[in-house]
């Protein structure tokens, strides 16, 4: 007599009917027959129709199997690189455009450390606009930081 959560019920286990398959084999140094279910039972017994909050399904009931759609390739398109001239010149913009808004930034740091009002700092833009007039080494990333 088994008793769980009040309720008390006589186990009976479901008895399996079991035949040997004539292979014999080694389990942990022990020989072992391998033997098969004759009537295994199925994974849902029953068909039931459930509700788990508010959403219906059902157990038990098999399903078709959907084969999946084949695939249809596609036809490719070779990908036009721009011409090197152009992909080095937005190389190069891209390089100034960092510079300076490194610059940019270390001179607010600096007008910040006198005493100057960064307003006055954040709007000054080089006299010659879109060049930069100094070296790259000065302005420029750290050479170490590329290693």
């Amino acid at each position: 007599m088994l008793t769980y959560r009040g309720v008390s019920y006589n186990r009976k286990p479901a008895g399996l009917t079991t035949r040997p398959t004539g292979e014999v084999g080694k389990y942990r140094g022990q020989t072992i027959q391998f033997r098969v279910v004759d009537n295994p039972p199925p994974a849902y017994p029953f068909t039931a129709e459930l509700v788990y909050r508010g959403v219906p399904y059902t157990v038990g009931a098999t399903t078709p199997k959907v084969t999946p759609p084949t695939p249809v390739a596609a036809d490719t398109v070779p990908v036009e690189f721009p011409p090197i001239n152009t992909w080095m010149r937005g190389l190069v913009i891209k390089h100034l455009r960092n510079i300076r808004r490194r610059e940019h930034s270390m001179l607010v740091r600096a007008a910040e450390d006198v005493g100057l009002p960064t307003k006055d700092a954040a709007e000054y833009e080089s006299h010659i606009q879109g060049k930069v007039p100094h070296d790259f080494a000065g302005y420029d990333r750290s050479r170490a930081a590329m290693s």
